[in-house]
């Protein structure tokens, strides 16, 4: 029997147990014996560690195949808004466990590309579970997942065809400067090179304001571009909207 490829979601398990922990133990706090105003305030406390579990809980099972597989389906949204001839190389930044570029694999089969992602630390991807979901869906020959920071890209000028990127940006934290890992992107693209991102731009405190953003875009050589909510692109169970998840999230799509 074929294995199957495993694609992590973008929740981290872990983040969950930390926040489920600090609630139970809130929790306890209810029942031990001490005065009333203590055990009071413990369970006022206990409230939003409980509220962000059950959120964290409830996007797991939204995002994972076996619920409403919304990673799998955004992935594949951003795939459809690829305008590319079926050639030429293609750069994934942030791959995590490989789904959105094996998809992009699948669909463009006489492509060259490449994942890069930071992988290690407190995330749940690796290398090794890309190399091996790969391998499983029979692209590996043509796919190198490479560990780089989205600030720093290991690549020359004018390099990729095609870059896609999808809710990685906001997460880069060696350059609080988003717009500079968005010109370091621009930098590794072709002329007339085309890119697909999905993030969470319409987050002011993360990526600044948004006519700024798309100025800016335009001054590091994206001559054409079009933006969309992705609220207005599928439909999102309401509290995959919640402006912590998904709720600013858009698509850019440009040419340089």
């Amino acid at each position: 029997m074929k294995k199957k490829a495993k694609y992590q979601t973008w929740i981290r398990i872990h983040k969950l147990l930390i926040f489920l922990i600090i609630s139970l133990l809130f929790l306890l706090g209810t029942l031990l014996p001490i005065s009333l105003y203590w055990r009071v305030l413990s369970g006022i406390l206990a409230l939003p560690f409980f509220y962000i579990t059950f959120i964290l809980t409830y996007s797991i099972y939204q995002f994972a195949a076996f619920g409403g597989n919304y990673q799998a389906k955004i992935h594949e949204l951003i795939v459809a808004k690829v305008n590319l001839d079926g050639k030429g190389k293609i750069l994934d930044i942030g791959t995590g466990s490989g789904s959105l570029i094996i998809k992009l694999a699948n669909t463009f089969p006489k492509t060259c590309l490449t994942g890069i992602d930071y992988w290690g630390g407190n995330w749940e991807y690796s290398k090794a579970q890309c190399q091996q979901n790969a391998e499983i869906e029979e692209v590996s020959s043509r796919i190198e997942f490479k560990k780089a920071s989205a600030a720093v890209l290991p690549f020359k000028d004018a390099e990729f065809d095609l870059l896609v990127s999808c809710l990685t940006f906001h997460e880069v934290k060696d350059n609080s400067n988003k717009t500079e890992v968005l010109k370091e992107a621009m930098r590794v693209l072709k002329p007339s090179g085309e890119l697909v991102f999905l993030d969470l731009f319409a987050d002011e405190k993360v990526f600044g304001d948004q006519n700024k953003l798309f100025n800016d875009l335009r001054e590091h050589g994206v001559s054409e571009w079009k933006s969309y909510k992705l609220a207005d692109e599928m439909n999102l169970p309401k509290l995959l909207l919640n402006k912590k998840i998904l709720g600013n999230a858009m698509i850019i799509i440009g040419r340089k």
